[in-house]
């Protein structure tokens, strides 16, 4: 199974069903005619979603109101991935020709464009906002500089390509989950190889920093989310084994809660559970799973609510879980 299938964090909780006892409905906001929400990104501030819609264009929507803000033609490619920065200030998409857009949000400026050499696997926003780093399908990383406007470094590829990236709380570090089952951590800047993980016995498909950037989370094919030391690359720890793959990781902004979505590997449109796991001592705090609403994003916001976004019918739907 690829990290593209999954469209990196953005789609970390696509296709998975979720109890409505567990879920608060936070707001509902009616589509245009004929829109079809592929996947969404919400902005940590708790503010905005950006929708990645199949007629090849970007719209937002203010949370508070509802209100359909502004709508982003994107002349004809598909988006394969969208993250807004921590701030809320940028939302960066990448295509399947490989083109990335960085705008500012709520202006639409566009502020740095690039082209990759095939379709972008899953991209990143440095917690700063300084730098993106985009992950081409079977291709190197890229690293570009927000100012002056250049790149920044460039990352050999690994076999099979990266299939996700996270930059450390403090925008140093960029750490690659890597097909060929390593996780690699980098120097942001200048591209230095500072550790390697290569204790992982299958492909990792998703990763994330802990909140003081010590340690990195790795998580994928061989369904166990481990804790590895970000310096040395050297394996701390694991949490529990379970019986379905691992897709994507989110982690609460107070550093405490890991949020990791699951897959069957067999048939991606069976249920698999969201275990939000308990970081100090590697045990599941809650488990949301049964047939229900079957959410398109997912994002921990500032106040440390869990959103997470729905499509039913001509209705975006935004839930908070409990």
């Amino acid at each position: 199974m690829r990290r593209a299938a999954v469209i990196c964090c953005l789609t970390l909780l696509a296709g998975l069903s979720l109890p409505a006892e567990n879920l608060h409905l936070e707001k509902t906001m009616t589509l245009p005619a004929g829109v079809n929400v592929r996947f969404t990104a919400i902005s940590r501030l708790g503010n905005m979603i950006a929708g990645a819609c199949q007629d090849e264009k970007v719209r937002l929507w203010a949370l508070d109101s509802g209100a359909l803000g502004q709508t982003v033609d994107l002349a004809g490619e598909h988006v394969s991935a969208l993250q807004f920065s921590s701030d809320g200030r940028l939302l960066a998409a990448g295509g399947g020709n490989g083109k990335v857009r960085l705008w500012d949000v709520p202006s639409g400026t566009l502020k740095l464009e690039f082209t990759a050499p095939s379709a972008i696997n899953v991209l990143v926003i440095s917690a700063d906002g300084h730098l993106v780093a985009a992950a081409p399908l079977d291709r190197d990383v890229e690293i570009w500089q927000m100012t002056p406007k250049k790149m920044a470094a460039h990352l050999h590829a690994p076999f099979a390509g990266t299939l996700a990236l996270a930059f450390s709380p403090d925008s140093a570090w960029l750490a690659t989950a890597d097909g060929d089952t390593n996780v690699r951590i980098y120097d942001a800047y200048t591209g230095s190889l500072h550790s390697t993980a290569t204790d992982l016995l299958l492909e990792p498909f998703a990763v994330a920093f802990s909140a003081d950037g010590k340690t990195v989370f790795a998580a994928g094919a061989d369904k166990t989310v481990t804790v590895i030391d970000a310096s040395t690359g050297k394996v701390l720890r694991a949490f529990p084994r379970q019986s379905d793959i691992v897709v994507g990781l989110l982690l609460s902004p107070d550093g405490k809660l890991l949020v990791a979505a699951y897959a069957n590997a067999d048939d991606s449109r069976k249920p698999a559970p969201v275990l939000i796991w308990d970081v100090g001592s590697g045990s599941v705090k809650s488990t949301v799973l049964t047939p229900g609403i079957t959410p398109n994003g997912g994002e921990f916001v500032a106040d440390g609510r869990l959103l997470l976004t729905s499509v039913s019918g001509d209705q975006l739907k935004v839930w908070s879980v409990r």
